[in-house]
């Protein structure tokens, strides 16, 4: 369980972090103002005697874990998430902090601290992120069913209901076509997308939006580095709350299996129709409260198997539109135009064959 669920609505400072902490550097400028925001959000007491160590990973943000001994002499440690460059244009910051908030306070999500001008703090969970190879383990796969189960059933007030996946789409949509102002040509035909973007959009509202179950609070970005394993308890914790929020269930589900690729999208470790309706059946026996797997009803399996995949191809031109609207603003080295390329050239082949699936 999380520590400190019942909290106080969390704070902002007006300081804005410029120079990353050199964790091999004494007093240097990045950590004596991140010092200055641990004092203000986490505890007044903090000495010198604190690190900040960064943590490999990330795509979207800098993260570092800060450790320190707090006034009651006990070792505590907390997240610092340093902001993208340009990840405003991607990312509603005031409706995610509120987000963190609902979270902590409801016991899903670590203590949520509170924000700075280009950051945010929260709790670190004990644990071992999950590595892409978890994802062939059936164990792993049991215990991330049962908290996106968890996930999906939420019901957290003041929040925009809208599904999120075609309001990120439209949104970055606009942020894309801007961005190629600056990025010039990237060797994509970004109106073909477009168009395909609105057919899609079209067909899944008329096909899913009829139906209360279909629309769920979500997490939204379910790669593996964004879970944590916590050997002692048995159990499977989600982190990285960035993109949460109500979103059509089969979105988390089909996107999760997109997933299973890597940020190097190797499709060949996507997963096989077994391996999905495996991980589906767990997901209705834990929705349903079945005791055994063999308690799902084949069609209502089958039904969710379509949904999920149907929604994969909304995940390949949401991600294909994130990448280049980062290609355009961050400053992490990484090939998001590549990566858009390989995401859009996925949904061009995969697209037919999820059409057809009856």
């Amino acid at each position: 369980m999380y520590e400190d669920l019942l909290l106080p609505q969390p704070s902002h400072v007006q300081t804005q972090v410029h120079h990353l902490p050199d964790e091999n550097a004494d007093n240097d400028e990045g950590s004596k103002a991140l010092l200055q925001i641990m004092k203000e959000l986490v505890d007044d007491n903090l000495n010198h005697e604190i690190t900040f160590k960064p943590m490999v990973g990330g795509v979207t943000n800098t993260l570092f874990k800060s450790s320190f001994t707090n006034n009651k002499g006990n070792n505590k440690s907390v997240i610092i998430r340093l902001y993208g460059k340009g990840s405003e244009n991607l990312i509603d910051r005031k409706a995610e902090s509120h987000i963190q908030y609902l979270l902590s306070k409801n016991g899903v999500g670590p203590r949520f601290y509170g924000t700075f001008e280009n950051g945010c703090i929260y709790g670190y969970i004990e644990g071992d992120q999950l590595q892409l190879e978890d994802l062939a383990n059936r164990d792993k796969l049991k215990l991330i069913a049962s908290e996106v189960s968890r996930w999906h059933s939420l019901d957290l007030d003041d929040l925009n209901r809208e599904p999120a996946a075609f309001r990120y789409v439209r949104s970055w949509i606009k942020t894309s076509v801007h961005s190629l102002e600056t990025l010039g040509d990237i060797g994509l035909d970004l109106d073909y997308y477009i168009k395909e973007s609105e057919h899609l959009i079209e067909f899944l509202k008329n096909r899913y939006q009829n139906e209360s179950k279909h629309v769920t609070f979500c997490h939204n970005d379910l790669i593996p580095r964004n879970m944590i394993y916590d050997n002692d308890n048995d159990q499977v914790r989600f982190i990285d709350f960035e993109y949460s929020g109500y979103n059509y269930r089969g979105y988390d589900l089909g996107n999760f299996f997109c997933e299973f690729s890597g940020l190097d999208l190797d499709y060949s470790r996507y997963p096989t129709e077994e391996t999905q309706k495996l991980f589906l059946k767990y997901y209705l026996s834990f929705q349903h409260g079945y005791n055994d797997i063999s308690m799902v009803d084949s069609n209502e399996l089958h039904q969710l198997y379509i949904e999920a995949n149907h929604f994969t191809l909304v995940s390949h031109l949401m991600w294909g539109f994130w990448g280049i609207v980062q290609s355009a603003n961050s400053t992490i080295d990484f090939d998001y135009i590549d990566y858009s390329k390989k995401r859009f050239k996925q949904y061009d082949l995969v697209k037919n064959k999820v059409f057809d699936l009856k």
